[in-house]
């Protein structure tokens, strides 16, 4: 018998495919697109954002994740990129889309008595460093 996989086990091994597939569908939004950078600059926060999250997956549930600075810092570096508050949104919809996208293709590998609480998780976990960001732009915002 196959012992399943964790959520965080298989974003593990799965990091590149997703930032692909990420990359894939920014680059399928005009608003997004038309931010003129490298494909390097554009998913250089990803890496970080896939590490806090499977850090986030493997916490006792009862344990309050820290902030992140670095959702902060990409907040800022966006805004100088000439981003706005909704493209921000927008790309942490699609970095959803495309993490539970892989979940999918390897949903037969999950432990399904723990798959909904960790796509909770991973919502969770987004959103609490999309406020970050978005911190970050803001405070990029009102510096110039």
């Amino acid at each position: 018998m196959k012992t399943a996989e964790s959520v965080a086990d298989i974003l593990e091994r799965q990091v590149s495919p997703t930032i692909k597939e990420w990359l894939k569908r920014v680059n399928l939004v005009p608003e997004l697109a038309n931010v003129k950078l490298s494909d390097a600059n554009r998913t250089d926060h990803l890496p970080t954002l896939f590490k806090d999250v499977i850090y986030r997956l493997r916490l006792d549930r009862d344990v309050e994740p820290s902030l992140s600075m670095a959702a902060a810092v990409h907040g800022r570096i966006r805004f100088e990129q000439g981003y706005s508050l909704s493209m921000l949104v927008e790309e942490s919809r699609i970095f959803q889309v495309a993490t539970f996208r892989t979940l999918n293709l390897y949903r037969n590998k999950l432990d399904q008595s723990r798959v909904l609480l960790d796509v909770i998780t991973i919502a969770d976990e987004v959103d609490r460093q999309l406020v970050e960001t978005v911190s970050g732009f803001e405070l990029a915002k009102r510096a110039n």
